[in-house]
């Protein structure tokens, strides 16, 4: 399908499809629906579907072209239901979307943080304080060996960590108990956002409606963030 179409709709509400537009920038994701009124697409690596729609009568056309989904991103809330219905979608995450759009790199904050790769063989200490660990050893230790993960460490003990999530989002951030107040969350979110921006792409990051310390984090960081929400239903 015609991508510039595509692109053109997003592109309406930059801010509010940023996942979608940064996605597509990726050979493996593919457009299933494309119309003035509404987009689809889905990634084979990640098996995840995302969709935008202005109206129920677009929702109803595009409905036979899922195929089995086990993740969807919605970008509007009015047909929420219906896919949670169709499809047998249980789980529902409400998130607000937020990105970097600026091209300058932050600052990095004067701290004695020094940011280092995680591999797997992090993945105890992972597990053990990343907050949405649940079920999710597999997915994390993929995030490790693709080389998505980063710690900050404070006299060579691991004080906090960040990762990328295979959809390209920022994520995962998690700073221990004895290290926050300090600045360790800031450097880790600047160290990956100039990482980001170094490689030619939008730093944007999905943050779960009610987790007010995060928004305030990315706000300070000079992040726009929209107040239209976004769902992940699984």
């Amino acid at each position: 399908m015609d991508r510039s179409q595509a692109i053109s709709y997003l592109a309406r509400n930059n801010l509010l499809h940023i996942d979608m537009l940064e996605i597509l920038r990726r050979k493996d994701t593919e457009i299933l629906y494309s119309t003035g009124r509404g987009i689809l697409i889905y990634n084979k690596a990640c098996d995840v579907y995302m969709i935008s729609a202005q109206d129920d009568q677009t929702v109803a056309e595009m409905l036979s072209i899922f195929r089995n989904p086990q993740v969807i991103v919605t970008h509007q809330n009015c047909y929420v239901k219906t896919l949670q219905k169709q499809f047998s979608l249980q789980r529902k995450t409400i998130c607000h979307q937020t990105a970097y759009l600026k091209k300058v790199p932050l600052p990095v904050p004067k701290t004695g943080a020094v940011i280092r790769p995680l591999d797997e063989t992090c993945l105890p200490f992972v597990l053990k304080h990343y907050t949405h660990a649940e079920d999710n050893e597999p997915y994390v230790l993929g995030r490790l060996k693709s080389g998505a993960m980063f710690g900050a460490y404070i006299e060579n003990r691991l004080a906090g960590f960040i990762g990328t999530h295979a959809e390209g989002a920022m994520g995962m951030l998690e700073v221990l108990p004895e290290f926050r107040r300090q600045g360790v969350a800031a450097v880790l979110e600047t160290f990956l956002v100039n990482r980001f921006l170094s490689e030619g792409r939008i730093p944007f990051a999905q943050i779960i409606a009610g987790n007010e310390a995060s928004l305030k984090l990315h706000e300070k960081l000079n992040f726009s963030v929209t107040d239209l929400t976004l769902c992940w239903l699984s």
